[in-house]
């Protein structure tokens, strides 16, 4: 996890107090989380996302791209994923994500969080979503 711990509240547009921590774990720029857990939305074993988890890692450090891990949290905290922020381009982090068999990522462009869809096709969802 990040060092000092940072949360931010995706149903609430960043602050600039979020942006500045975001800054300071070295994620100013655009990047994307993505998570190699539950491929396809199927429940899959501890050992099979641990190992899942493992190779994500090895891959981005062989590609060079800068990253931290984070947890993905339901607001209730009774739902996490083990995932990663990594510094790359919106267009090879949804590549990556439909390589890993993600469904969906969240993408950061430098002021606001959006939901876009990886494996299943849909419009980009701005955060936080209004009904």
């Amino acid at each position: 996890m990040t060092e000092p711990r940072v949360e931010v509240d995706l149903r609430q547009v960043p602050s600039d107090e979020d942006l500045a921590r975001l800054g300071a774990v070295g994620l100013s720029d655009p990047f994307a989380v993505i998570t190699a857990f539950d491929a396809g939305g199927r429940d899959l074993s501890a050992a099979a996302n641990d190992q899942r988890k493992a190779d994500l890692d090895r891959r981005l450090t062989i590609a060079g791209h800068r990253y931290v891990d984070v947890d993905a949290c339901s607001p209730d905290g009774s739902h996490c994923e083990c995932s990663v922020a990594v510094v790359m381009g919106q267009s090879d982090a949804l590549a990556l994500a439909r390589e890993i068999g993600q469904v969906a990522i969240f993408w950061f462009d430098g002021g606001r969080f959006w939901i876009l869809g990886a494996i299943v096709e849909s419009d980009p969802l701005v955060l936080p979503r209004h009904s």
